[in-house]
């Protein structure tokens, strides 16, 4: 007996997408960031930083976890908010 694997990717069911507003924790620190870039399980995301040693260390860039992200602020071209309503009205009619 095979069992049928999943074929989506935790980010393909998470609620983010690029260019959404995110917060985060970075070594004991809580950051804003947008998202630029998508992988299977995580997110590039670009952020600031007042702290030179973490600005030597991230470069304004990390990789971080679907799972850690909140959301902040969601982009407007946000495809996966915009199918989901789309999947709604299909369901309603």
């Amino acid at each position: 007996m095979s069992l049928v694997k999943d074929k989506l990717t935790s980010n393909d069911k998470s609620p983010f997408d690029i260019g959404d507003k995110v917060s985060f924790k970075l070594e004991k620190n809580v950051f804003n960031g947008t998202i630029e870039k998508a992988y299977n399980n995580a997110y590039l995301i670009a952020f600031k930083s007042n702290d030179p040693v973490l600005e030597d260390k991230y470069h304004d860039k990390v990789v971080v976890s679907n799972k850690k992200l909140t959301m902040v602020k969601m982009s407007d071209h946000n495809s996966k908010e915009a199918k989901k309503k789309e999947d709604n009205k299909d369901e309603k009619k």
